[in-house]
């Protein structure tokens, strides 16, 4: 019997792949994204807005997007009409708390300040078990080191990707159940769920 969190991943890898605008990664991380029809998710790094644009129009769910670029600011806005697409400085997030269901985001070799603030402020507005789709390009260390030396301009000022440091990150900033899948050759997902409150801490609450 196939669960609703595997149908829901089968039928998304199917209607993914006919998508070939969309990049070998952000395909990965709609394959992985678990979203019900109406479930409010944000793109924090919406870049042109193509995953966005695929999760309104396949999934009937309400999509945001943030970026540090004004440039991708625009272009989202001109493919997500009535879209809430918004500009912001690095690590912010300008929405209130628990006011998503899914956050969608790439590492983009931030240093570790800037990084850790990012996916605190994504813990900080997804909702109790919301889920975080975490994409990532990372080379092993020795390519990663002759990547810059091919391609310094891009490359010399991006911090490389370390899978464990990410997770201990994303342990503090209160996500459980952190899973990652590689994708490709250089590319892989981390996938997290916000924790809930236990019992006993809804109860001094209360």
């Amino acid at each position: 019997m196939i669960s609703r969190v595997q149908g829901k991943t089968l039928a998304g890898e199917i209607a993914v792949k006919k998508l070939p605008k969309l990049s070998a990664l952000e395909k990965a991380m709609l394959k992985w994204a678990v979203v019900d029809p109406d479930d409010r998710l944000l793109d924090a790094n919406i870049g042109t807005g193509i995953m966005a644009e695929y999760l309104r129009r396949n999934m009937q769910c309400e999509v945001c997007g943030v970026s540090d670029n004004m440039e991708s600011v625009r272009t989202a806005r001109s493919r997500l009409q009535n879209c809430d697409i918004v500009y912001a400085a690095p690590g912010d997030i300008p929405w209130r708390e628990d006011a998503f269901d899914t956050v969608l985001m790439k590492y983009g070799g931030e240093e570790d300040v800037v990084f850790h603030r990012m996916l605190s402020e994504a813990g900080r507005v997804l909702r109790p078990g919301g889920q975080l789709i975490l994409g990532a390009t990372c080379y092993p260390a020795a390519l990663h080191a002759l990547a810059v030396v091919l391609a310094p301009d891009s490359l010399e000022e991006r911090q490389p990707f370390h899978r464990a440091e990410i997770t201990c990150m994303l342990e503090s900033c209160a996500f459980e159940r952190i899973t990652w899948q590689r994708t490709g050759f250089a590319t892989g997902v981390l996938i997290a769920w916000k924790r809930k409150p236990e019992v006993d801490e809804l109860r001094s609450v209360g």
